[in-house]
């Protein structure tokens, strides 16, 4: 028989990360806690008062999709009824959803916890036109870029499933032209995104989409198209060209940023402002679940981040501050 996981197990993945120990303050993303629900409920009952944040991967915007997650919410609510869950929504309009559905939410966008110190504008020479971040799977709609644009295709190799291959086959015959870089090191991202003019954003249904904001920070203006997830809310409006879902639409808004090239430095700027009141009303979250001020946040709170050597040392401390946590 399977031994499940435990939540020290989970942490030593970066699928928990502890935020508290005392009171026990525990995040994750909505998938890893639905799929570990015993090991949270476990933890939670041998710790009275655990809070548990749920950072949202992928919309939850529609009532079907809200609904879900509150059924989690409540099984999860019936195995540990001292624990305490709240989900983090990416738009007003997510934490309605959910709240109608039964869940507690605050409106916390999951970018505002990227790390602005591993980001920055490099470079003046950009010989693209337009960069990608986005695996290869029909969700990220690589068919809307122009195949006339010089672009740069940025972690095409992770994840690609069987089901997806014909998809990934097809972006690689359309767009044999591009840069493409199937993987890269997460520490050199300012060192790509240094390369183009924008960055492009093309799906229609996701989460908050990490790379829309990696792309403000490294100082790159954005192509938008529209879709639910609450990724445009933590956008500074003048750096974004919001196009329609065409390959036409999404040229025109390439061609505005190669002709107008906003300061990268002044990007980076608007995008701190806008995640600036996000960052407080995390901190007086903390504040009401433990009692007193908390430090900054880890980058992403140390979920499933792929950053290597730092991460790596929150994810082992993650793992202990449990291992602590489980003696009496």
């Amino acid at each position: 028989m399977e031994n499940k996981p435990d939540i020290a197990a989970l942490a030593a993945r970066r699928s928990v990360a502890v935020l508290c120990r005392k009171p026990a303050v525990l995040a994750a993303f909505d998938v890893d806690f639905a799929r570990n629900l015993d090991a949270f409920a476990a933890f939670a009952n041998s710790r009275p008062g655990t809070a548990v944040l749920l950072q949202l991967g992928y919309e939850h915007e529609t009532p079907a999709l809200a609904a879900e997650l509150a059924a989690t919410v409540a099984r999860f609510s019936a195995a540990a009824p001292s624990a305490r869950t709240i989900a983090l929504a990416n738009c007003e309009n997510e934490r309605l959803a959910l709240e109608a559905a039964g869940v507690e939410a605050r409106f916390i966008h999951q970018n505002c916890f990227l790390d602005e110190r591993r980001y920055r504008p490099m470079g003046k020479e950009r010989p693209y036109d337009a960069a990608y971040v986005a695996r290869l799977t029909p969700c990220k709609r690589h068919e809307l870029m122009p195949p006339g644009a010089k672009l740069l295709l940025m972690g095409c190799a992770t994840k690609i499933y069987d089901s997806e291959r014909d998809y990934a086959d097809m972006v690689y015959s359309q767009y044999a032209a591009a840069k493409i870089l199937p993987s890269f090191s997460g520490a050199r991202i300012s060192e790509y995104l240094a390369l183009a003019r924008c960055g492009l954003v093309l799906s229609a249904r996701e989460g908050a989409s990490f790379c829309s904001s990696e792309y403000f920070l490294c100082g790159l203006p954005v192509v938008d198209t529209p879709a639910l997830g609450g990724r445009s809310a933590l956008y500074p409006g003048d750096y974004v060209a919001y196009v329609e879902s065409t390959r036409e639409a999404v040229a025109e808004g390439i061609a505005r940023w190669r002709d107008e090239r906003p300061d990268p430095r002044k990007v980076r700027e608007a995008w701190l402002d806008m995640a600036a009141p996000h960052r407080e009303q995390f901190g007086r979250l903390m504040r009401e679940l433990s009692g007193r001020p908390c430090g900054r946040p880890p980058h992403k709170l140390a979920l499933r981040t792929p950053h290597p050597g730092a991460m790596h040392s929150l994810a082992i401390a993650s793992y202990l501050a449990v291992r602590s946590l489980a003696v009496k």
